[in-house]
Parts: C-alpha cells; structure tokens; sequence
C-alpha cells in the first residue's frame, strides 16, 4: 500500500501594519494579545493610552488618548483620507474592558454633517465605536456643516444651534454611552447631552477617543 507524501504545512499569509503598510514580523507579548489587529509593535507603542477620567455636565466622562500630534495624524489618516482600515485601531488593545465597562450600555454617536458621511462613504464615529459590538442608535442629526476645529470659541457655543434630535423615542429604560472622536471645548457634547437628557434616560455616560489638553 502507498503511503501518501506528509502534507506541507501552509505558509501563514504576510501581515502589513495598517499604520504604517511595514511587515508585521515581530512575535512580542503585544502583537500575541492582540493577533486580530494588524497593527506593528512600534505602532503600538507610539500611540500612548492617557485615560483621562472628567465630568460633562455632572456626568462621568473617559478619554483614552491625549490629542497629540500622533492621533491627530492617524485621525487624519481615517477620516480626511478615507482609509476605512483603520476603524479598529484605536480600541483594539483594550475593546474586552470597555466592553465589560459598558456592558448593558446603548452607543449614540455624537453626529457629522450627512454629507459629508456621504462622501466619505462611512461614519467615522460610528465605525471607530463598532468593535465594542454595543447596540447603536442614531438620536442626534446635525443639521449644518460646521467645523469646530475652525470656529472661534463664540461660534462653538452656539452648536446647539445645529443639532437636533432625530429620534424622540423614550429612554427611560435604557443607559445612554455618548461617543465622539475628540473633545474639545466640550461645547457639542454638552449639546447633545441637553437633548438627550430630555428623553430621559436611566444613565449617561461619555467616552470619548482623545482630549485635547486644558490649555489653562
């Protein structure tokens, strides 16, 4: 009887840091703990986690970065270059412990303009807050095109001027997870806090991706 030549093991395919496209070839603790994201250790270790903990509006409120040069490159990257791949880099070392922080929580994006969603053909917020696999609502619309990031400090306090509830359902029996990718002066969060409070829901919380530092 002819025995059958042993089988060749298959290569395993070659992994390309999302960041910055290099080969993945390390084997280090980091890389093993989070083998589902294709992210280089060198990568890993230039995006610093801060955890910021504050309070907007008398609720409790999580920052995971500092808005520093380094996350506003890789935010500019997902969202001014449209490169969808990175929509979960930014949680991936820590997506089991805000999972079981938020556990019973529903995720309502801070919104964009609809437009420019359009464009880009994604959310950004929405896609960068998936992977904590919480249910979503979309309560909140933007209803003008305006950049904070341009605006005066006057012109930031009228947002809520441009945002409104799109959704009036009651959230009396639901824990409300605000999310946006930087916080700022804190002005558009407060807006959409304001609004939400009004549905009355059993909680709200804040998480935000990064913080800029207070400046004072």
């Amino acid at each position: 009887m002819k025995c059958l030549p042993p089988l060749k093991k298959l290569s395993e395919p070659t992994k390309i840091c999302k960041i910055c496209f290099s080969e993945i070839k390390d084997n280090s603790l980091l890389n093993l703990l989070n083998r589902d994201i294709d992210v280089c250790q060198r990568c890993f270790q230039e995006i610093k986690m801060h955890f910021f903990k504050f309070e907007v509006l008398g609720y409790s409120a999580i920052s995971i970065y500092r808005y520093d040069e380094k996350i506003q490159s890789l935010l500019y990257q997902f969202k001014g270059c449209f490169d969808f791949e990175l929509f979960d880099v930014f949680f991936g070392r820590i997506l089991h412990e805000l999972r079981f922080r938020y556990l019973g929580y529903v995720v309502v994006p801070v919104p964009s303009y609809k437009q420019e969603d359009e464009i880009r053909e994604f959310n950004h917020v929405e896609e960068m807050f998936k992977p904590l696999k919480l249910p979503l609502r979309h309560m909140l619309t933007k209803t003008k095109k305006v950049k904070q990031a341009t605006s005066s400090t006057e012109q930031r306090k009228e947002i809520n001027k441009h945002i409104a509830l799109s959704d009036e359902s009651d959230l009396s029996q639901y824990k409300i997870l605000l999310v946006d990718d930087v916080y700022t002066t804190g002005s558009t969060m407060k807006a959409c806090i304001r609004l939400i409070e009004k549905l009355h829901p059993k909680k709200i919380e804040v998480l935000v991706m990064s913080k800029t530092e207070n400046k004072r």
